[in-house]
């Protein structure tokens, strides 16, 4: 099979790399927030909210894979494009209680089984191949801020 060059279009690629910012952005105020000796649980916050909020987007683009593909619409196709707001809510509830490394992780993992989804679709080209690429690309970028955070949160704000 001849591989698939198509660039990813300007559009998706700027405005992906931007929604990285939102993630990196509280990485830095968590670094900032703590040598100046403030407290970090705002920056930590808006991390874990901004996260959940771009695993929900990432479902609802499942969502709308399942529902353009010519495959039969079913319970499980469609409950499991929910699954990523679901994941985000128990994150929530995981961080308020306490363990923002443990919704951290919860997060990065969603966002890692998303991409496994995508590049599969891809494979069977229910979505373009660029669309591959530009997921590789941000999800790298989303798993290593929730590393970055997490390293942050414990070495600097415990």
């Amino acid at each position: 099979m001849a591989r698939d060059f198509t660039p990813i279009p300007n559009a998706a690629l700027i405005l992906g790399l931007a929604g990285l910012i939102p993630f990196w952005g509280a990485v830095l105020m968590l670094v900032i927030s703590t040598s100046q000796g403030r407290s970090p649980a705002t920056e930590m916050w808006l991390f874990t909210i901004y996260s959940g909020l771009i695993a929900t987007f990432l479902g609802g683009v499942r969502w709308g894979e399942s529902i353009a593909s010519n495959a039969t619409l079913g319970l499980r196709a469609l409950g499991l494009s929910i699954a990523p707001s679901l994941v985000a809510l128990l994150a929530v509830f995981i961080h308020w209680s306490g363990q923002p490394v443990i919704a951290w992780s919860l997060l990065a993992l969603c966002f890692g089984a998303l991409l496994i989804w995508d590049r599969r679709s891809v494979e069977r080209r229910d979505l373009p191949v660029w669309y591959g690429r530009l997921r590789l690309v941000l999800t790298t970028g989303v798993v290593l801020a929730h590393l970055a955070i997490s390293l942050g949160y414990l070495v600097l704000a415990r």
